[in-house]
């Protein structure tokens, strides 16, 4: 009873759930300041996206006449939203928060980062837009291009945390391996890996040079198109809560390290540590153009691939 008790408030309140969703939306508010700051703009208020996301709770929920499916329109935003809600509650915190404890949670940390963007392609594929179609032939391309090295560089990262044993699938487990062992971004057989990750990370989170399947552009915010209210507010708490996700697998793969003792000063050291990725993510934002789809996908099937790859070389026969 008492673990059932624990594990509902992780899911609902801390780690996951309202901590998450609020400092997930003062990271990207965070993003957003600093993209602004890096382009000599003022940029908005911090908390921004907190208000946006208060505002769309007011804001009447329009359903387009020429909706292909109404029901996957409606339904298509809560795929992601529960997916990185699950995300946050599996992920180990150092020093703050185990995690699930699963023995093999990294399998379903794959299947759990696809569902955002598979609510994009759903809700997009439903919705009866010409410009919500572009941008999910768009998604679907480059999914498929930087999930591969996702996919590369977790089994990389589980080999390297076996230890010579074979792989290890626990999240806590490779989290202990490195607080133990030395953190594995100092190893160099992982900084290929390391450098894949973020540009993964880049890839998924549609930040450029990868902003493509909704570049206000030419497709118009794409599969957001024709959403508003609710399901809009869901994307946008979404889109916070993969930001949070991403920040946190890559402490969890690279650098898990403790700040102490103490679980606020982890705490505290965590949120230091996303803030400054996330601050790196805004300067890659503010300085790079966005690349075509053809070029995006070329990239990204060619360097994140062999850099994974050659990571996984180096793990299996060093």
């Amino acid at each position: 009873m008492i673990t059932l008790s624990a594990n509902i408030f992780a899911y609902l309140f801390f780690p996951g759930g309202m901590f998450a969703l609020l400092f997930g939306l003062l990271l990207l508010g965070m993003e957003r300041v600093a993209v602004a700051r890096f382009q000599g703009r003022i940029g908005p208020p911090i908390y921004q996206n907190l208000l946006d996301v208060i505002k769309l709770r007011t804001k009447e929920v329009l359903i387009p006449e020429d909706v292909t499916n109404r029901l996957m329109f409606s339904i298509a935003p809560v795929f992601g939203f529960v997916g990185m809600m699950t995300a946050i509650f599996i992920l180990p915190v150092s020093g703050v928060y185990d995690g699930s404890g699963a023995s093999s949670d990294l399998i379903v940390l794959i299947y759990l980062m696809a569902l955002p963007a598979v609510s994009h392609i759903l809700g997009g594929s439903s919705s009866g837009s010409t410009y919500a179609a572009i941008s999910v032939s768009r998604e679907v391309i480059l999914m498929f291009a930087y999930e591969i090295t996702f996919i590369i560089v977790l089994f990389t990262v589980a080999l390297q945390a076996g230890g010579g044993d074979g792989a290890l699938f626990s999240l806590k487990g490779i989290v202990d391996y490195q607080v133990q062992n030395g953190s594995f971004v100092s190893d160099i057989k992982m900084i290929p890996s390391f450098i894949a990750f973020v540009i993964f990370m880049l890839a998924t989170l549609e930040v450029p040079p990868f902003h493509i399947a909704e570049n206000d552009g030419d497709v118009m915010k794409g599969y957001l198109m024709e959403y508003s209210g609710m399901p809009l507010a869901l994307f946008e708490v979404t889109h916070a809560l993969k930001l949070i996700v991403l920040v946190t697998v890559l402490q969890v793969f690279f650098m898990p390290g403790l700040a102490g003792s103490s679980i606020l000063v982890n705490l505290l050291w965590y949120a230091g540590k996303s803030a400054a990725i996330v601050t790196g993510i805004a300067f890659v934002h503010a300085s790079m153009p966005s690349f075509r789809v053809d070029q995006a996908f070329k990239f990204l099937m060619i360097v994140p691939v062999l850099l994974a790859l050659l990571s996984l070389g180096l793990v299996l026969f060093l």
